[in-house]
């Protein structure tokens, strides 16, 4: 039987501790990468600051000096923002000079210059008398230090810094992290796999020695004990399969013995019968032979007393022979047999009770029936119980039916009587074995309970209907061609 490689264990191992892999390898590489995003970002926002800081100090002298009049305005601020576009350590993008209102006295881009900002950043960056990191988006960062010696304050130096190259390292960074986690997930699966086939093969082996194994050949490993784990469950599978051999051998021993029981209290219920069967003839015997004795018989009396005494014997040595042959253990052999033959044996053994309770038999059986592979005595016990069964409900007389259809491979046997019935509370019960309604010491409650053990085992099944005042019907089913069932 083929089976999907993810309903197997090793596949459904090897995909969890692969997926779990995979999980914590994700969890370290976020926390990696987010690490070293932190770490240049702070790189970025340090380089930034120092440069800001001690820029600030140059344009913060020449606001000083321009003011008291040290030196003339000659363009010292524009080159101190050229200077700064010229650093290639950061990515800056604009740098900017502003007066305390906002306004842009000198700027990377000259046709900025003269402009009033007025945004919230720049707000910010007007109120701050400490060196100021912003981010007015997720592309840059704006830092920004105030010009100022003590509570004198010209204006504020501001630059923009590029995080796009910090961008760039960082996907950079995810790939390698995540071709780094791919990699060691293929890895560790591979490994994994072959590891847990190693496993899974002896497991394997174990298996197909299991479906080759059973109850009725011997029970020995088909290979050598292994010493780990595998070969403890080898040795308890043996185990197991001996104890249920064991108990499979004293249930056949159990069961055979009930069948046993059973038959002998079947024929216990016979013999009232059988010993009238034999003492009429025998009675008959004895008075021919008190004639003989006398010596006063002609010749013709005694042709004629001769063959009355042979027709006695042969009726007795028939009524023997039918219970011999009804009490005799039965052997396990099925070979074809007229199934309305062991119908007739059968009633033959219940004639006189039929008599006795004036029971008229009604037959329904085909004459051109086909052969049925069955054990013809234990088929016979079978009938004699049901037919018993049947007798028992009619105590004042009544019907004894019995059909038999034979077609579309299925063999049907109905038994029916028009006796009292079963009631529905009871009626489920009945199969159960020791269950009986005839009072104590009247039956055993094996009879329904051995049949359905000896039908069942010829590949058939047996089932009883009844309507309390109605009588009692029971069918039987069975395979035309038999087949053994395990």
């Amino acid at each position: 039987m083929r089976i999907t490689l993810l309903r197997t264990l090793q596949g459904k191992f090897t995909l969890y501790l692969s997926l779990l892999i995979l999980v914590i390898m994700s969890g370290l590489a976020y926390r990696n990468i987010s690490g070293e995003k932190n770490l240049m970002e702070k790189a970025i926002v340090r380089e930034g600051t120092a440069l800001v800081e001690s820029f600030a100090i140059s344009c913060t002298n020449t606001l000083l000096y321009e003011e008291i009049g040290l030196v003339e305005e000659g363009g010292l601020l524009d080159n101190y923002i050229s200077d700064l576009m010229q650093r290639k350590d950061l990515n800056i993008v604009y740098a900017m000079i502003l007066d305390q209102r906002g306004k842009v006295i000198a700027h990377s881009s000259v046709t900025e210059v003269g402009n009033v900002y007025e945004d919230a950043v720049t707000r910010q960056t007007l109120t701050s008398w400490d060196t100021l990191v912003q981010a007015p988006s997720s592309r840059f960062l704006d830092i920004s230090a105030p010009l100022a010696i003590s509570t004198k304050r010209w204006g504020t130096l501001r630059i923009g810094i590029s995080l796009e190259n910090l961008k760039k390292d960082v996907s950079r960074l995810i790939w390698k992290n995540t071709l780094y986690a791919v990699g060691l997930v293929l890895l560790v699966t591979a490994a994994i796999a072959l590891l847990f086939g190693l496993i899974t093969n002896a497991l394997k082996s174990l298996s197909r020695e299991m479906d080759m194994t059973n109850t009725r050949s011997d029970i020995s490993p088909k290979s050598a004990t292994r010493q780990d784990e595998i070969g403890v469950l080898q040795k308890s599978f043996y185990n197991m399969l001996k104890r249920i051999k064991d108990d499979e051998k004293e249930r056949e021993r159990t069961q055979r013995n009930l069948l046993l029981t059973e038959k002998m209290v079947a024929i216990g219920k016979l013999t009232a019968g059988m010993a009238h069967e034999i003492n009429n003839p025998l009675a008959g015997v004895l008075n021919c032979i008190y004639h003989f004795k006398k010596g006063a018989l002609s010749t013709e009396r005694q042709q004629e007393y001769l063959g009355l005494m042979e027709d006695g014997i042969g009726r007795i040595q028939k009524t023997v022979s039918n219970l011999l042959e009804y009490a005799r253990n039965p052997g396990a052999e099925r070979s074809p047999v007229n199934f309305g033959a062991i119908i007739e044996k059968s009633l033959s053994l219940l004639d006189f009770q039929i008599r006795k309770h004036h029971i008229q038999v009604k037959r329904e059986i085909p004459r051109d029936l086909p052969p049925i592979k069955v054990n013809g005595d234990q088929m016979g016990q079978v009938l004699v119980n049901i037919l018993l069964n049947a007798i028992q409900a009619m105590q004042d007389g009544g019907i004894l039916g019995i059909r038999i259809d034979a077609q579309n491979g299925r063999f049907a046997v109905t038994i029916s009587d028009t006796g009292k019935g079963i009631p529905n509370d009871i009626l489920q019960k009945v199969f159960d074995p020791f269950f009986t309604t005839k009072g104590e010491g009247k039956g055993t409650g094996l009879g329904l309970w051995v049949s359905q053990i000896i039908v069942e085992q010829h590949g058939g099944t047996i089932s009883l209907s009844s309507q309390e005042g109605k009588g009692t019907t029971v069918e039987i089913h069975l395979p035309l061609t038999w087949q053994s069932v395990s």
